[in-house]
């Protein structure tokens, strides 16, 4: 049986960060907005414009559209450069973390796997209703991945051209609309579909389908990413 013994610094650096998530807490549950306020503003234009339930992610899809866009497209660069780094002249293997096989892991992501599928997928089509969306779908359907990896090692293997395909997709998808938003209402990312009514699954206009263009762009790109990083660790312990 293995035992670890935990530091005196783990210790404390984990008492540290529970005590500030209690104190950031406490200060968030004391803040009160006033009628004056650019929150409320705010609340009352999205109320008007965009029937999103969510008053974040109209700011993050509908009032700055245009930087979430930007957002995504460095996370390809990055994601772009990390592969030119990458030796493909020999065939690359993943990182296995675990000294000894690890049953529970293998076992368990048969189950937990499509369910954490599914919870990614949950997040990012009701993000206009609830906390969350395509940015935090997208990286937990990514993390299910990752898990995939660990569990099944070099036994599992991503298809890059399904990946590229979804890729490419989304993102163009992304653009499209926002040039139909400019064309129909002369607004890039402009909303030109019903509204709904505020609290309902079909709301929000065009907001909902541009989380889910984002949500999949972020879970594609997030996946090669893991992948990239397991490989280029590989890489580097075999040559030490």
């Amino acid at each position: 049986m293995l035992k670890k013994n935990i530091s005196l610094e783990t210790i404390v650096i984990s008492l540290f960060i529970s005590f500030m998530i209690v104190l950031i807490l406490g200060v968030l549950q004391n803040i009160t907005l006033t009628q004056n306020s650019l929150g409320m503003e705010l609340l009352k234009i999205n109320e008007s414009t965009t029937q999103s339930a969510n008053a974040v992610t109209s700011v993050v899809t509908y009032f700055r559209g245009l930087d979430t866009l930007g957002e995504v497209t460095i996370l390809f660069l990055a994601i772009f450069g990390i592969s030119l780094g990458i030796d493909r002249s020999r065939p690359s293997k993943i990182l296995n973390i675990f000294e000894e096989d690890n049953f529970l892991l293998k076992f368990g992501m048969k189950i937990i796997f499509p369910l954490i599928i599914l919870f990614g997928f949950y997040i990012i089509l009701h993000g206009h209703l609830s906390p969350g969306g395509g940015f935090q779908g997208g990286v937990i359907i990514a993390s299910g991945f990752l898990l995939m990896f660990l569990a099944k090692e070099n036994n599992f293997n991503l298809n890059h051209k399904i990946l590229t395909i979804f890729e490419s997709f989304s993102g163009v998808g992304f653009v499209l609309f926002g040039v139909l938003g400019f064309v129909l209402v002369n607004n890039f990312l402009g909303n030109f579909l019903p509204l709904g009514v505020l609290g309902n699954f079909f709301s929000g206009g065009v907001i909902s389908i541009i989380y889910v263009f984002v949500g999949i762009k972020v879970a594609s790109e997030i996946t090669v990413l893991v992948e990239y990083f397991m490989k280029i660790k590989d890489e580097g312990k075999t040559n030490d």
